[in-house]
């Protein structure tokens, strides 16, 4: 049976490498880089939270839902991907976040929330081997993909909350989630090694290369165009001069 230090241990897995990504995301938008702070520190925290507590409940949905086979296996991840994406669809497109510039910003740590209780699910169902090196060590690849993955779906569904482009940024969203999927069947399906560390590393390198589009286009281009000339003009200054 797992005991509160095996669920410690399974939190920190998901958390440690969220919060990382959530850091490399905003701290640009945050000082010293910039004047004031370009989102509300409030928000963020309180979208982490939510995406915790919604991201249990896809869990636990997930985890009753049958996986005998393959076909029951695609079926659960399709309706897990499609559940946590319309979540955040719902969630980012509130009165209170929809046509705001900064509701990108909210869709990164509501993401990470997610991810972070769908690595506390997969280190559950892994608890008999879980102090294993080679179990460890994968649920640390595996963490920082489910990381990365929700990260760039929420910022690209905050993104088009933010431009109200509802139906593009989900279908957007939904192709991201659906191609990392792929990428992870194999591990999902509990493969020999090295072909499960393979799709786990391989499902990395995917939303690595999406992470790069979110956080050198998406991220600062929801920033309103008066912001951006502020933020190369303060870069202009305080680069060195020879």
């Amino acid at each position: 049976m797992a005991s509160d230090a095996d669920f410690l241990v399974a939190f920190l897995l998901g958390i440690l490498p969220g919060l990382a990504i959530l850091w490399t995301s905003l701290r640009r938008f945050d000082r010293p880089y910039v004047d004031h702070t370009l989102f509300d520190d409030r928000r963020v925290f309180g979208s982490l939270a939510v995406g915790l507590v919604f991201g249990s409940i896809a869990s636990v949905l997930a985890l009753n839902l049958p996986r005998s086979d393959i076909a029951s296996l695609l079926t659960a991840l399709a309706a897990t991907i499609l559940f946590e994406e319309s979540f955040k669809l719902v969630w980012l497109n509130r009165r209170s976040y929809r046509g705001r510039f900064d509701t990108t910003f909210y869709g990164v740590p509501l993401g990470i929330g997610a991810a972070t209780s769908g690595v506390v699910a997969a280190a559950w169902l892994s608890r008999i081997t879980l102090y294993a090196p080679e179990t460890l060590s994968l649920l640390v690849v595996y963490s920082v993909s489910l990381g990365l993955a929700n990260a760039d779906t929420g910022a690209l569904i905050g993104f088009g909350a933010s431009r109200q482009d509802t139906l593009g940024s989900f279908l957007r969203a939904i192709v991201v989630r659906f191609a990392h999927g792929a990428f992870l069947l194999p591990f999902l399906l509990r493969v020999d090694e090295p072909f499960a560390a393979i799709s786990a590393a391989t499902s990395v390198g995917f939303v690595s290369i999406v992470y790069f589009y979110v956080y050198r286009r998406i991220l600062p281009g929801t920033l309103p165009e008066e912001i951006r000339r502020e933020l190369r003009r303060e870069k202009r200054r305080a680069a060195p001069r020879g």
